[in-house]
């Protein structure tokens, strides 16, 4: 907390957390995840399993390993502390300390507050309570680039009961997914890049079904792409082809296809349903897999592009030495 904000302000110690220190979950912590990969208003759970993890978040421990726009590299980005202030009447003063140590001390409350009832006056668990209800309503979550603190990244989330709703973003997720795509620029085209992006960026503002609908087309350009290798090189007839269904379509081009996109022909028609029955939800909750699998396929795709390519170089090179050796 800086020096202008405790200006005025007595900051008090919290007992508990001498008391009862407890483990810091600062990677892999279940809402720093959430944060990062979920859409706009996707909902997370808070239960007593993880409440000291969102303890951890609101604490400002937790570190994010994400892609930095500014840097153009991915950085660990590490979080802020919320601080909470209240007036006391007594003293006529503004006191504070970090949300964080009021909601551990709320738990560590209610643990001793059952110990001393028992297991027959068992009272309804809460992660938060009247007093800090205001403050944690809606909440801001800052993070900073570990490489140049004027790099920011900052989350604002809505918390309804027990649902915690991410409500705000930026960089947005497409910020933060297009520059992945700059690496399989040579095995897709422009309008695949393009539609991509769209699906992304209808996600990220909480479009489910038009999202589904850019990642069904360049499924079918991808499709289209392999077929008309296959065919100038005459492995397929153009008119067999055209007559066949999706799942038979890619059975007859598949030694031109990634092998995840063979095995997986299931993609079609999930995308498909989406568009046609699925709810927005649905599609929303769906849409991060569907993503990841059409990254693979490009990943792949550029993979078997490398593995040609250094193939047509070598075999270049060894006909110029058996030239010279002759």
């Amino acid at each position: 907390m800086g020096d202008k904000m405790k200006k005025g302000i007595r900051m008090v110690s919290n007992v508990f957390d001498e008391r009862y220190p407890r483990e810091i979950k600062s990677i892999d912590n279940v809402f720093g995840n959430f944060l990062v990969n979920s859409g706009l208003y996707d909902e997370i759970e808070i239960t007593k399993d993880n409440i000291f993890e969102l303890a951890d978040l609101i604490g400002g421990h937790v570190k994010l390993d994400v892609y930095c726009p500014k840097c153009k590299e991915n950085r660990v980005f590490s979080g802020e502390a919320i601080p909470y202030f209240w007036y006391d009447d007594h003293d006529q003063e503004i006191n504070g300390r970090l949300l964080e140590e009021e909601i551990v001390s709320w738990q560590r409350i209610q643990d001793m507050d059952q110990l001393r009832m028992g297991s027959e006056q068992e009272e309804p668990w809460t992660w938060t309570n009247n007093s800090l209800e205001d403050d944690t309503r809606l909440m801001v979550f800052k993070f900073v680039c570990s490489m140049d603190n004027a790099h920011h990244m900052d989350y604002v989330v809505l918390t309804d009961g027990y649902k915690m709703k991410k409500i705000g973003q930026f960089p947005t997720v497409a910020d933060l997914s297009f520059p992945e795509l700059k690496e399989y620029r040579k095995v897709m085209t422009k309008e695949d890049e393009k539609e991509l992006k769209r699906a992304i960026g209808l996600y990220a503002s909480g479009i489910g079904v038009g999202s589904f609908v850019y990642l069904r087309r360049i499924f079918e350009r991808i499709i289209v792409v392999a077929s008309q290798k296959a065919i100038a090189e005459g492995k397929i007839k153009e008119e067999d082809f055209g007559k066949a269904h999706v799942d038979e379509k890619i059975k007859m081009i598949s030694e031109y296809l990634p092998k995840s996109l063979v095995q997986n022909t299931v993609f079609y028609g999930i995308v498909s349903k989406g568009i046609h029955e699925l709810s927005e939800e649905e599609c929303m909750e769906f849409f991060p897999v569907m993503q990841s699998f059409i990254m693979m396929i490009l990943r792949q795709w550029e993979k078997i592009r490398r593995d040609e390519e250094e193939e047509q170089k070598l075999a270049a090179s060894l006909g110029n030495i058996a030239t010279k050796v002759k």
